[in-house]
């Protein structure tokens, strides 16, 4: 919302003040459209915020096939909310920053203890690095709207981020990291116009968010998507997964990606060289990524014939490397998904690379806000 309150806090109030949030600037037939009410209670409520200097009023030129006097526009008086997200990979603390209408503004990152480290510890210099991504974007600490912190995991409980929440004054959100993707990808990427979706995570580990019905999919327990989980393999005595069964899609392909192409390397290779060695089409490399689509292609295959999404959405901050594993994943659903499916389902590159995880943030507390009781 606007750094002001209005004196009337109802559910139609608050919604209006996010769609205009998000949309720049409306008429009261658009608002009425897209918060689904009459538009005598829009009206209303576009009378009292105008009253009380929360909104603006003016004409625009007129819309496309529109006769007559173009009605006039409302837009917020103040600028919209920012909202940041938070994680930790590869041994760094990443803030990012995004305004609620999803354009990104600043991005600051710090070395952290990773390992045994307390988990508080290395969200310790958050609060700092989030106050400086502020002074970046030349926003003020009030108009920040939420914290969203990204998890490679399902879902936990508020644990060392309700102290990040409370220290920040706003609300603390936790999600999964593919989940945020997915969101990303539904809202701003190539999902948009989507009813059903997987979206696969690869770049930063292994997992999955399901969008079904137009919106994100978590299961009973949180734990829907962990495609690191499916058992692939059967291993009565093999070793333990950390999620405590045997046989795991991670325990085939590793942690991550650099992991898993090292297995063809003697030296131990950076992300960022990983992906230079795709782009420059390495044999051995596009190889283990085609290997690696195939893999993790075989139980998204199965997936595919139990829920009929309309795509398979991949990870798009792979880059060079997910046309290998894209080509992988198709291969492993046309041989082993029922053929109606494999025939209907598209297998698509995200368009939102490294900013999915950002603008899936923005989505998720645009979608809370929108939704709130």
């Amino acid at each position: 919302m606007p750094d002001a309150q209005p004196t009337a806090g109802t559910r139609t109030v608050q919604r209006l003040l996010t769609l205009l949030e998000v949309s720049g600037s409306l008429t009261r037939a658009e608002l009425a459209e897209l918060a689904g009410l009459p538009p005598t209670t829009v009206a209303g409520a576009v009378a009292e915020l105008l009253r009380e200097g929360l909104l603006t009023e003016f004409e625009t030129a007129p819309r496309p096939g529109q006769a007559g006097r173009p009605p006039r526009d409302v837009a917020l008086v103040a600028p919209p909310r920012v909202i940041a997200l938070v994680s930790v990979r590869h041994g760094a603390l990443r803030i990012s920053l995004a305004s609620v209408g999803g354009d990104p503004l600043s991005d600051r990152s710090e070395v952290v203890p990773t390992g045994d480290a307390d988990p508080g510890a290395m969200l310790e210099p958050a609060p700092t690095l989030l106050l400086a991504c502020l002074r970046d974007s030349g926003v003020s600490r009030e108009r920040l709207a939420a914290v969203v912190l990204s998890v490679p995991h399902p879902r936990p409980g508020s644990g060392p981020s309700a102290p990040l929440g409370e220290r920040m004054g706003v609300p603390m959100l936790v999600e999964n990291d593919a989940n945020l993707g997915a969101l990303g990808e539904a809202v701003f990427g190539v999902g948009r116009g989507l009813d059903s979706f997987v979206y696969v995570m690869l770049g930063k580990g292994i997992g999955a968010g399901l969008v079904l019905g137009g919106r994100l999919h978590r299961g009973a327990s949180g734990f829907a998507g962990e495609l690191a989980h499916v058992q692939v393999r059967e291993q009565e005595d093999g070793p333990l997964c950390f999620c405590g069964g045997r046989g795991c899609l991670a325990r085939v392909t590793g942690p991550s990606v650099r992991e898993f192409v090292e297995r063809a390397y003697a030296q131990r290779l950076s992300v960022s060289e990983v992906f230079s060695l795709a782009a420059a089409r390495d044999p051995g490399v596009r190889r283990l990524f085609a290997d690696l689509g195939r893999t993790v292609g075989r139980p998204l295959a199965d997936l595919c014939t139990m829920l009929d999404p309309a795509a398979v959405v991949l990870d798009g901050s792979l880059g060079a490397a997910g046309e290998p594993v894209m080509a992988g994943i198709r291969e492993a659903i046309d041989r082993h998904a029922a053929p109606a499916v494999a025939d209907s389902v598209r297998v698509l590159a995200g368009e939102l690379g490294d900013r999915a995880e950002l603008l899936g943030a923005v989505a998720l507390v645009r979608q809370r806000a929108l939704d709130a009781p």
